[in-house]
């Protein structure tokens, strides 16, 4: 637990040379799906960008953001942007559940398996609540209550991404059900 708990807070320690690494990393990677998807029925669409290197929390804002995303629908000439914090979304979730396997009784190989099946896991998990996020959005999530027309989506984004604790929950639960399914198997074959 302590081997745990020390990995996290010098990995998870809110560098700013890590953090925009792993903001234009992202950007670059997972931005290319985020511009090929289209949402409003293929009107809208969104571009994923990192944010300026001086760019701090302001007066209003609820997250400090490291990445923004650019929304644009067709025929409106504005641009909206909206602030999103890489570090809480992506980052700490895929620290989480590499340090968790990284302390884990396991031998080098399991330890590279449970990595090679949780990290995309995870990585595609913070994507797709990405693609939630903006899709919402797009249906009307910051404009009036009746703007909204899917309540489905509207429960989904309520439940799965505002609460922040998921984002912390989730890659620890996908940790200890990696670990121990390679501990039994490693079991197994000690046997």
């Amino acid at each position: 637990m302590t081997g745990f708990l020390l990995l996290l807070a010098v990995a998870g320690w809110p560098w700013p040379t890590v953090r925009r690494a792993f903001a234009t990393a992202y950007c670059a990677t997972a931005g290319a799906l985020v511009s090929g998807a289209s949402f409003s029925g293929g009107a809208g669409h969104a571009r994923l960008l990192p944010a300026p290197a001086k760019t701090v929390r302001q007066p209003g804002d609820n997250v400090t953001s490291d990445a923004v995303v650019e929304l644009s629908l067709d025929g409106n000439p504005s641009h909206p942007r909206l602030g999103v914090n890489l570090r809480r979304d992506a980052y700490l979730p895929l620290l989480i559940l590499v340090s968790a396997i990284a302390v884990a009784p396991l031998r080098i190989r399991g330890k590279a398996i449970c990595w090679l099946v949780g990290v995309p896991v995870v990585l595609a998990a913070s994507l797709g609540a990405l693609l939630m996020l903006i899709s919402w959005i797009f249906a009307g999530g910051l404009g009036p209550p009746d703007a909204l027309k899917s309540m489905t989506l509207d429960l989904a984004v309520r439940m799965l991404l505002e609460p922040p604790g998921n984002r912390f929950i989730a890659p620890l639960v996908l940790a200890a059900l990696l670990v121990l399914g390679r501990l039994k198997r490693e079991q197994r074959l000690l046997s």
